[in-house]
């Protein structure tokens, strides 16, 4: 049984003020061509199909057109995807009445019985190779802490994943009647590499909710991950993250946009490969650190003239500076106003020293560099001179979960 484990999509995209269809058109026309060309039999999607829970009728339509696509082109194709923390599990469940009796498994929610127990069998997959059941896959959406069983610390969120974990699994086990069994995930797990400057994943509760990869249960033969846009593996080849398939932020310029690809074959995961992607539209730092203004507009000159041979690249400008400039931004312009670059972003940073007289740079920050909890850490701590307490970490994921909630329900009215 051959697999293909994808995640981080973020379809509906806007990088700053360009929308991203075009892009993601071109990843998905390549995962196409891939997974012809694999024999895929299983794709597994780990996470945040969507960038907002409350996607566009555009990006809708682009991930349901894929849905139709791959099911004809590939009759025996198994599809699972699963929400991620930017999904709303409601709008990504939308289609599954249209689904039933399809290969297609759309998987949000956490679902509990008439006692409020887990109810694990929902989220615990056959998958078939030639008619016969091959392998299991436990389908675990991202986990809220209300979806996680109950510890002896309600509010310990990283205990109550791998708790969720260990259950799901012990349950499988009786199902799967020596059946290999693989999971899905959309977490943060600890030792997870990132780009200094990434802003796209950071943590979300203050690194509290991140699990070491040893809690994932060793009776798992492959556990595929979403969340972190860096492709990698966790310290055991069998548990990783696929990565973003394009870079979401230009933190990730750098990265290996990819997808994975692994096979079952008596009862054992073979042969692990990385497939790269082909990217569409490039990412451009210029420079690739901050220089004061007269540098950074005699490099802008240089950069070569429009064409219309080929999709401009998205320009993120490093600027140092010593104080405000007003002027700079439309300097910038002028001098790009004819080069074959977009103008994404410009990074400022403030040339500060502190009390032992060590200079560092500060960067200015725009809301859209920031994470919501990071806004709230903010606006506290210019109130009331002091770091936010911990306690607020929880309640205000609480709190954004709610949100998201409420959105989709008056979406679905």
């Amino acid at each position: 049984m051959n697999f293909l484990h994808t995640a981080d999509w973020h379809l509906g995209q806007t990088f700053y003020q360009y929308d991203r269809y075009e892009e993601h058109q071109h990843f998905l026309d390549a995962l196409l061509q891939i997974l012809e060309t694999e024999n895929t039999e299983v794709l597994l999607i780990s996470g945040d199909v969507f960038d907002t829970a409350n996607p566009s009728v555009t990006a809708t339509k682009q991930f349901y057109h894929f849905l139709h696509q791959a099911t004809e082109r590939f009759p025996h194709l198994q599809i699972i995807a699963i929400a991620g923390n930017h999904d709303s599990p409601v709008r990504l469940e939308i289609p599954l009445p249209l689904l039933e009796n399809t290969q297609v498994h759309l998987i949000g929610h956490i679902r509990r019985n008439e006692i409020r127990e887990i109810d694990y069998d929902a989220l615990i997959l056959p998958l078939y190779s030639k008619g016969e059941i091959a392998a299991y896959c436990l389908t675990v959406p991202f986990l809220r802490l209300g979806d996680t069983p109950k510890t002896e610390n309600f509010s310990d969120y990283s205990k109550g994943i791998t708790t969720f974990y260990q259950e799901i699994t012990e349950r499988a086990l009786a199902i799967a009647n020596g059946k290999p069994l693989i999971a899905m995930g959309h977490l943060h797990a600890s030792g997870a590499e990132l780009s200094e400057d990434d802003t796209a994943e950071r943590p979300i509760i203050g690194g509290m909710e991140s699990i070491s990869p040893s809690c994932f249960p060793k009776a798992l033969k492959y556990v595929a991950l979403g969340h972190i846009h860096k492709a990698q593996a966790l310290g055991n080849a069998h548990i990783r993250y696929a990565g973003s398939p394009i870079p979401l932020s230009f933190s990730e310029k750098h990265y290996t946009h990819q997808v994975v690809t692994f096979s079952i074959e008596n009862g054992q995961v073979q042969g692990i490969k990385s497939i790269p992607l082909p990217i569409h539209t490039s990412l451009l730092s210029i420079p690739e650190r901050a220089l004061p203004p007269e540098e950074v507009l005699h490099l802008l000159t240089a950069l070569p003239e429009a064409t219309s041979e080929s999709t401009a690249p998205y320009l993120e400008v490093k600027v140092l500076l010593k104080e405000p400039a007003p002027e700079l931004k439309d300097s910038i312009l002028k001098t790009i106003a004819n080069k074959h670059v977009r103008l994404a972003r410009i990074d400022v940073r403030y040339q500060q020293q502190n009390k032992a007289n060590q200079t560092f740079l500060q960067s200015e920050l725009t809301l859209n560099d920031l994470q919501p909890y990071e806004v709230l850490q903010r606006v506290y701590e210019n109130k009331y001179h002091e770091p936010l307490p911990d306690f607020y970490k929880l309640l205000f994921e609480e709190a954004m979960g709610l949100v998201e909630s409420e959105k989709s329900l008056i979406v679905n009215r």
